[in-house]
Parts: structure tokens; C-alpha cells; sequence
């Protein structure tokens, strides 16, 4: 028996497998980002907890008191208006798509904060008095974007519909959908019901400057820009981030004007300040587009400091 055993070959393991290079060690950098994802992870999970702690020791302590137990809205009145925007017809709800067709365009971690940019129009849609249908489209299944949701929680039962390896072409019909972009020569006085307005979901660092655009229209889509340069003054570029755009929608289709809209919305560091009445610009009245308008891309990083990775 003894003579059998020493006969039998030796276990193949990768590493004893003829022909097989030996993995290269991490370099010290490497291990160190490992070990600093690890801790974030686990430290995101304690944050969440401790944070679920305080709201209830907040909720007991203004219970105790006689005090309102809620500053916003409850999660019960949210779910009620989630689902009454589901049960909305298409030719009823103002849809918006997020086009996340631009999976291979974008490094990873521009692709952490397209999906960062996602999980805040989400909230901005949640919280919103009169919600609007929200779409992801053109989500590569098991690509880059696909796999930066799976890192959040519970992002499968988001009150968003998701469309892999479908893009908003595919969802809507032509006739009804408008790409918002800077470029457009048409400016979008308001959101309408039964239409689909598709907002790029590009972090790009102005790399691929007109590229949303220019697939909008090789599709033969509609287009429209943003009135911002027809309501207010900026010290800056009115280049705005994509969950602003967002935020401007929601707003504006539940009843705001432009105007208030915008104040309300954009960073104050953009220094806005609304038109006077005689310098108001209405669309009829401008002959030649601004070239300086809300883009429908991702820019703004330091309006995500501080954001939730994910939607308690």
C-alpha cells in the first residue's frame, strides 16, 4: 500500500502546473488601496448603524417631548408617491432617462461618481413632491456601470426602471424623446407629460465636449437645452452637473418658474442672479444659442462631498 501511494503523482496546484508563471506580488501601494477599501467597507457599515442609532434615540427624545417625530415628509407618504408615479400611464408621467451608454469611455473612478450622480437623482426623485418616471438606460449588463451599483445596498428595489442593454431609443418611442445638450439651438420651455427627456450620463471632464450631442442627433433625435442664460446671470460657466439638471426638471414640471427654479438649484458659488424684467430673454425673442448652457454630462465633483453612497 505504502509503495502505491509513492507511485501516485504529486496534487497539480496552480502553482506546481508546468508551464505556469508565478503571480507577480502586489506592489506596496496596491496592498495599501486593499486595505483601505476593506476598512471603508467595513467602516460604512458601522456609519449606517450608528446613524439608524441616533434616529431613533431623536425620534424617542421628540416622542418624549411632544414633538413631531418627522421633519420631512414620512417614508410612508414617499412610498405613496412613488407609487402613484408608477401607476401612471407613459402618456401621463414626464419620463427622464439617464443615458449610461458610456461605459468604456469612462476611467473607474469617473465611473464611482456617474453612479454616485445616479444614487443622488434618485433621492432628488424620492423627495420630490410630484416625482418623475426615472430611467437608467443603456446599462451594459455585468460592464463597468453595472458593476459600480452592485457595490450599493439594496440598489435593485431603487424606485427607478432599469434598462440593460437597452438604450432610451429602445425604451421610447423617437417622436417623443428629447436629448438635453448645451448644443441644442432649441430651448426647452417645460417638461411635458407623455414625453422622455434623456439627460447623459458622462463623466468626462469636458474630453468628449459635444459627443452627447453629436449621438443625439446621428440618431435623429430631438433636442433642447436648459433657459438658463434667459433667467439668470452667472459669475461663472453655467455648466451644470447631472442631478441638477435633474433637480431643475422636477422643479419646473411641478409648477416653479425657471427663475425660482434655478436659484433654488444651482451652488451659490456660481454667484446666479435672476434677470431684471426688461433683460429677460424669451425664447422667441433670441436669435443665436448662448454657447455657455447647462451641459447634460457629470462635472461637478465638489457638489458630491459629503453625499450618501446609499439611500436609507
Amino acid at each position: 500500500m505504502d509503495a502505491e501511494e509513492q507511485q501516485q503523482p504529486a496534487e497539480i496546484t496552480l502553482s506546481t502546473c508546468p508551464g505556469t508563471t508565478p503571480c507577480t506580488p502586489l506592489s506596496k501601494n496596491q496592498l495599501k488601496k486593499q486595505r483601505k477599501h476593506a476598512e471603508m467597507i467595513e467602516l460604512r457599515k458601522v456609519r449606517r448603524q450608528k446613524e439608524r442609532e441616533r434616529r431613533k434615540e431623536k425620534k424617542a427624545q421628540a416622542k418624549a417631548l411632544g414633538l413631531p417625530t418627522t421633519v420631512g415628509p414620512s417614508r410612508k407618504e414617499l412610498k405613496r408617491r412613488q407609487v402613484s408615479v408608477g401607476n401612471q400611464s407613459a402618456e401621463d408621467a414626464v419620463n427622464v432617462a439617464i443615458d449610461l451608454n458610456y461605459d468604456d469611455l469612462m476611467q473607474e473612478r469617473d465611473i464611482a461618481k456617474c453612479v454616485k450622480q445616479c444614487l443622488r437623482i434618485y433621492t432628488i426623485n424620492r423627495r420630490s413632491e410630484q416625482p418623475l418616471r426615472l430611467h437608467f438606460t443603456g446599462i451594459k449588463r455585468d460592464g463597468h456601470i453595472h458593476e459600480s451599483f452592485k457595490k450599493n445596498d439594496g440598489w435593485e428595489n431603487w424606485n427607478v426602471e432599469y434598462h440593460f442593454d437597452r438604450t432610451h431609443s429602445d425604451v421610447f418611442e423617437k417622436s417623443k424623446l428629447v436629448y438635453l445638450t448645451c448644443e441644442s439651438d432649441q430651448v426647452l420651455e417645460k417638461p411635458l407629460a407623455g414625453h422622455a427627456y434623456v439627460i447623459g450620463g458622462l463623466v468626462d471632464h469636458n474630453h468628449f465636449k459635444g459627443l452627447c450631442h453629436q449621438r443625439a442627433t446621428t440618431e435623429g433625435l430631438s433636442t433642447a437645452r436648459l433657459p438658463l442664460s434667459e433667467h439668470v446671470d452667472m459669475k461663472t460657466r453655467s455648466v451644470l452637473s447631472t442631478f441638477h439638471v435633474f433637480e431643475l426638471l422636477t422643479r419646473v414640471a411641478a409648477g416653479q418658474d425657471w427663475t425660482q427654479a434655478i436659484l433654488e438649484t444651482i451652488p451659490q458659488r456660481k454667484g446666479a442672479k435672476a434677470k431684471e424684467a426688461k433683460d429677460v430673454i424669451t425664447p422667441n425673442d433670441q436669435e443665436e444659442p448662448f454657447e455657455e448652457q447647462s451641459k447634460a454630462s457629470i462635472e461637478d465633483e465638489d457638489d458630491l462631498k459629503d453625499q450618501p453612497t446609499t439611500e436609507s
